[in-house]
């Protein structure tokens, strides 16, 4: 997963334990353990991080600040991709 401009703030400490897309949904975080769990991995936009005042250590820890480079790499690798 590469997250870019407001999709950085569901892996802001904290905001996915509470945030639900809909209110009968889990939580972002339930949702996001899922998807490490099936061994899904979490990069983050540098400048959108960036403009959002967020570091390394604003981030949870499964989320890495990471430029396309490292996403194209997974991509290269034959990951599948979905964008919205």
């Amino acid at each position: 997963m590469f997250l870019v401009a407001a999709g950085v703030d569901w892996v802001r400490k904290g905001a996915a334990d509470v945030a639900r897309p809909n209110p009968m949904d889990p939580t972002v975080g339930d949702m996001i353990g899922s998807f490490l769990a099936n061994g899904g991995r979490i990069l983050v936009c540098p400048p959108c991080a960036k403009v959002r005042g967020y570091s390394a250590e604003s981030l949870i820890e499964a989320a890495t600040i990471a430029g396309a480079p490292a996403m194209l790499e997974v991509v290269n690798r034959g990951a599948g991709t979905l964008s919205f």
